[in-house]
């Protein structure tokens, strides 16, 4: 009853299709190292993969009410994913599918030590950009398109939420604009790297039709 009255209060119904919340994981439990090396780097990027959350950085009450607040709520299988949700929702029973995991890290070859951020910024720029990626790139659009596909089915049957990854949820964003939805309400990060790419950030997705 308290999770009906939830849905109630939080999502509005149009003709057809529920919202999509889609949200990035929270903060993982590793130290970031300051001014990485390649070889360090890529061992973080390697830690990261399988390491699970910092319990002590806690989501927003608002996220917490609209994940409770869903029918569905999708993940990846990674542990970060998984513990975002435990965090979120204990009682919570995940859709849980490799379509939402994260896109790997495309690491240059570049000697001397550059800070965490830029490393990140050279390895997504690659991927972005360099006309060697081409096909790497194309695979994640379509790759994007089908977790589309999965969240708007889910869509037609109630509210629907993922706890996804940063860099992959823009794809996922991107996909559902291209198909109709907008986005119609943002929580936390920045317009520069966009809500779904931050810890715990997150944005409500409105059928356009």
């Amino acid at each position: 009853m308290e999770r009906t009255a939830a849905k109630s209060r939080l999502f509005e119904r149009d003709e057809l299709m529920f919202p999509i919340l889609i949200s990035r994981h929270g903060q993982v439990a590793l130290a970031k190292p300051k001014f990485p090396t390649r070889a360090e780097f890529e061992t973080y990027v390697e830690a990261y993969e399988r390491s699970g959350l910092n319990i002590s950085v806690r989501p927003s009450a608002e996220l917490v009410r609209h994940i409770r607040a869903a029918t569905s709520v999708f993940t990846s299988p990674s542990l970060r994913a998984l513990e975002s949700l435990r965090l979120l929702d204990p009682e919570r029973t995940p859709i849980v599918d490799a379509v939402f995991r994260e896109e790997p890290q495309i690491i240059p070859e570049i000697a001397g030590r550059l800070p965490l951020l830029a490393w990140f910024s050279l390895t997504r720029g690659i991927g972005s950009f360099h006309p060697n990626e081409f096909n790497t790139r194309l695979a994640m659009h379509q790759r994007a398109k089908v977790a589309a596909e999965l969240l708007t089915g889910g869509a037609r049957q109630g509210p629907v939420a993922l706890i996804g990854h940063g860099w992959f949820n823009r794809a996922i964003a991107g996909a559902l604009v291209q198909s109709g939805w907008r986005r119609a309400k943002n929580h936390g990060g920045s317009g520069v790297f966009g809500r779904v790419s931050s810890e715990w950030g997150y944005s409500v997705f409105e059928s356009g039709s």
